[in-house]
């Protein structure tokens, strides 16, 4: 009979668990079995059984968990070298210590000594697990160091501590020894850590300091010193001792042993949501399925949302039927999942579970109905308006905000007298989505509620419903004691956008308050204002505030509104060289240079334009404009040109020193003329003694270009 690829899959996939669940018995054995009853086992495990003993029936099965240790996958690796290692026999135990010494397949090697790690100490594998922190292969390194630190045997213990005293040994296989030592909680590891903390690398000594509380769950730094002068005072302490004091430090043994099964349980359910992913993979759901009834939450949650994502029929059956499951969690779960799934089939299913005795149900229903934004539910969702229970009614009010229904208008409206504040909060949002105008007057008065919050979100509903007859209302709300009310209303007067907002804005730029001061700041950019003087009176505040960068965006939107409006040609002149400023003491000379060259021709003798247009052509590096500017500027009669002067021969000095010995050459001969008196007889000289330079310069050399 042929078997399918779903049963083989599935044979491998009930493999896995069942290894999963063994696996996971035998740590949690490890963890409450006796020290006397450890010994025994590791001594009746040394003694194997010989190859005599071994059936022909065994003999089948241990080949096949050989062929399995070269699965791709991990678990079932693991799980055959377990139940190999399980079997106690010397010649089993041979080859597996053959393949982890010899075998090219780094994988198989990696699930031997995870395997190892779990079943305890043998003298053999714990010489290859320590000549393999050496590795080339970091996840060998780790491995290895993993199992080591499970064993913790003495002699691990001793060998580690060697390896991780050698300063000859690569950094990187020392921090893992300080790991896998932490593991082991061993007070022989105690003194080989502290010599660490020596070490000229910190990378080294943070990982031994932290293996050094992990396993004397003391805290007296990095330093060296302070951890010799604990270790003198305790390390005479008896083993009892010993125990005693980390246990006090740990708040009891209970505790302890309860953080470790909670641990354990993680890793349980790590593994196994690790295996229904693999399930996912190959589009079998099942498994999923089965999932739902874990134990684990997580385990739960994780297969409701990944089955969320199947609109397949036999799921949607199953989450319809979980409605009425009688977990909690399960049911929560399941109307969860529909919600997300949507459907109109299954909406009557949801309805009912507005009627579930536990409230997180009817609340999640009530959301669920929401998002499916499928109006059937409006009744049904107005009835649970008057649930006992406020976190119903808030969700059954989000789900109508979402549905945006005309009969819900009123009924919201009334929860604005609700005694409890996280109620009038959910109505409030929920009316917001609506942009009816029923809701104005109730959201404006609730402007006055004695709850901050339901304050905060009337100003916020306020500004996405856009009436301008909550504009004076709200500037009233910008002195509310509370900032982040104060900042809710500024935010929503900019989403208004009324100028009779400005005034009152430029004032909360004052705001004790940053978070509010910057809402104001950014709102005051975003409002359309036309006013020619608002806008001057918004630059003024950033002004007066140092907010050059948001003073240059309203001098930009000035600019650009006004521009060729002649009854503004002067003021827009004025702001021009208030931007170009700004430009320039930021250093943006591309921008500051535009304006300035613009700037220069309406300001004709406007000096310290002049000056700050020269500054930004040299940082830009544009000689040649520059000369332009200062050739034209010395020929104007009407103007002090003798300033140009040097400003000119500071270029033409600059050309020198780079080289450009003929331009500079030409420059002088043409300044010389048309002006030969070169801005007087002090400059000439100087003029004439470069031009006698470059040209000396060029003899040589030949003249550059």
């Amino acid at each position: 009979m042929l078997i399918s690829s779903a049963d083989k899959w599935m044979k491998k996939y009930y493999l896995s668990i069942l290894v999963l669940v063994l696996t996971s018995v035998t740590i949690y054995s490890c963890l409450i079995v006796t020290e006397n009853r450890v010994v025994e086992a590791k001594e009746e495990r040394s003694s194997k059984k010989s190859s005599q003993d071994i059936s022909p029936e065994l003999r089948i099965k241990i080949d096949e968990w050989m062929k399995l240790l070269y699965s791709e996958d991990s678990a079932i690796r693991t799980s055959a070298v377990i139940s190999l290692l399980g079997l106690n026999l010397s010649t089993v135990y041979d080859s597996l210590i053959d393949i982890l010494k010899n075998s090219e397949n780094d994988d198989v090697r990696i699930s031997l000594i995870k395997a190892f790690g779990f079943a305890g100490d043998d003298s053999r594998a714990l010489d290859c697990m320590i000549d393999l922190l050496t590795s080339e292969n970091e996840e060998m390194r780790i491995a290895s160091a993993d199992a080591l630190g499970n064993i913790g045997t003495t002699k691990a213990v001793e060998e580690m501590a060697s390896l991780l005293l050698d300063s000859r040994k690569p950094v990187e296989s020392r921090i893992l020894i300080t790991g896998a030592l932490a593991k082991t909680r061993s007070r022989e590891a105690v003194e080989p850590l502290i010599n660490v903390l020596e070490s000229d690398n910190n990378h080294l000594q943070t990982a031994a300091h932290d293996a050094l509380v992990e396993i004397t769950k003391q805290s007296n730094g990095k330093a060296k010193s302070f951890w010799q002068e604990w270790w003198d005072r305790n390390k005479v302490k008896t083993r009892e001792q010993w125990l005693e004091d980390i246990v006090d430090k740990l708040e009891g043994g209970f505790k302890k042993l309860k953080e470790e099964n909670s641990l354990l349980k993680d890793e349980i359910v790590e593994k196994t949501i690790k295996i229904l992913k693999t399930s996912k993979e190959s589009d079998n759901i099942r498994p999923l399925i089965d999932a739902l009834k874990s134990e684990y939450q997580a385990v739960r949650i994780y297969a409701a949302e990944e089955l969320a994502n199947h609109k397949d029929p036999e799921v949607i059956r199953i989450f319809v039927g979980l409605i009425s499951d009688d977990d909690t969690e399960i049911r929560v779960l399941a109307v969860n999942v529909l919600g997300k799934i949507g459907g109109v089939s299954e909406l009557k299913n949801l309805i009912s579970a507005l009627q579930d005795k536990e409230t997180r149900v009817r609340e999640s229903a009530a959301r669920s109905l929401g998002r499916m934004g499928k109006k059937e539910a409006v009744f049904d969702l107005l009835s649970a308006l008057s649930d006992l229970d406020s976190s119903v009614v808030c969700a059954a009010a989000e789900a109508l905000g979402e549905l945006r229904v005309d009969e819900a208008v009123e009924p919201l409206i009334s929860l604005f007298s609700n005694a409890d504040p996280k109620v009038r909060e959910s109505a409030i949002v929920a009316l917001g989505k609506f942009q009816d105008n029923r809701a104005i007057e109730p959201l404006i008065n609730s402007l006055k509620d004695k709850e901050e919050r339901v304050r905060w979100y009337a100003a916020d509903t306020l500004g996405k419903v856009g009436t301008k007859k909550a504009v004076l209302p709200l500037i009233a709300l910008l002195s509310d004691e509370s900032a982040r009310v104060r900042e809710s209303t500024a935010a929503a007067l900019g989403l208004i956008g009324d100028e009779v907002a400005v005034e009152p804005l430029i004032k909360l730029l004052k705001d004790i308050d940053n978070r509010v001061a910057e809402k104001a700041a950014d709102m005051l950019l975003s409002i359309e204002c036309k006013s020619f003087v608002l806008l001057d009176s918004i630059v003024n505040a950033f002004y007066a505030k140092e907010d050059y960068k948001r003073a240059k965006e309203i001098l930009k939107k000035q600019i650009k509104d006004y521009e060729g409006l002649p009854e503004y040609d002067h003021a827009l002149w004025q702001s021009k060289k208030r931007l170009a400023k700004l430009y320039f003491s930021s250093h943006d000379c591309q921008k500051a240079t535009l304006l300035y060259e613009e700037l220069v021709a309406h300001f004709d003798n406007n000096m310290e334009i002049k000056h700050e247009l020269i500054f930004c052509l040299k940082e830009a590096k544009q000689y040649d404009k520059l000369l332009s500017f200062l050739s034209l500027w010395i020929e104007n009669p009407l103007a002090d040109n003798h300033l140009w002067w040097p400003e000119i021969y500071e270029i033409i000095e600059g050309l020198f020193k780079e080289g450009s010995f003929g331009r500079v050459r030409t420059l002088i001969d043409d300044f010389d003329k048309k002006n030969p008196h070169l801005g007087g007889p002090e400059l000439k000289s100087r003029f004439y003694d470069l031009r006698k330079k470059s040209m000396a310069a060029m003899l040589p050399q030949g003249e550059e270009s």
